[in-house]
């Protein structure tokens, strides 16, 4: 269970009114045991546009549509594919904090950083409203239980033309079928 992993909600919790059909990213997991995940294949009825003025200096569709990241918080998190990750290990923000990139070529954007280090870097990105959250102990305590399926991820499910048909085929291949 590392960043880049996905996480696919069987259909034995269909009946879970949170994440039911879901898959999850998880991007970080932090020294202190908490990890971190965005859910992937969740699309909103809001437009970028209408969700984060700053978010389109990321994404370049304003009438994209924006994603349910979680059910933790209404922050904004953009998910983004780079043509170079050459000096973005760090957030661009005034606090030092590394940026997570649960694939190599594939990172986490807070939407208040100056877009000047991301000029032509960025290939394709989302934006994502809420995450995950997992404390000390408990994602490997769902997983026991089978909570979830895992699978490896890549860049062409983060970024699924068609999210909504994501669950059925990452269960396929999480399955092993």
């Amino acid at each position: 269970m590392t960043p880049g992993t996905l996480l696919v909600a069987p259909p034995s919790q269909d009946a879970d009114p949170v994440f039911a059909q879901t898959v999850v990213l998880l991007v970080d997991q932090e020294p202190n045991g908490i990890t971190t995940g965005i859910a992937i294949n969740r699309p909103l009825d809001q437009k970028v546009v209408d969700s984060s003025a700053l978010a389109l200096l990321f994404v370049p569709e304003p009438d994209a549509r924006a994603f349910w990241g979680g059910p933790m918080g209404s922050d904004t998190a953009i998910l983004a594919q780079f043509r170079s990750v050459d000096d973005l290990d760090w957030f661009h923000l005034p606090v030092r904090q590394r940026r997570p990139f649960p694939l190599p070529d594939v990172g986490v954007v807070a939407v208040a950083e100056h877009p000047g280090p991301f000029e032509d870097r960025i290939v394709r990105a989302r934006l994502f409203i809420g995450l995950c959250v997992w404390g000390r102990g408990q994602l490997e305590a769902e997983l026991e239980r089978e909570t979830w399926l895992q699978t490896p991820a890549t860049p062409d499910d983060i970024f699924a033309p068609r999210p909504e048909r994501l669950w059925s085929e990452l269960l396929a291949r999480a399955s092993g079928r």
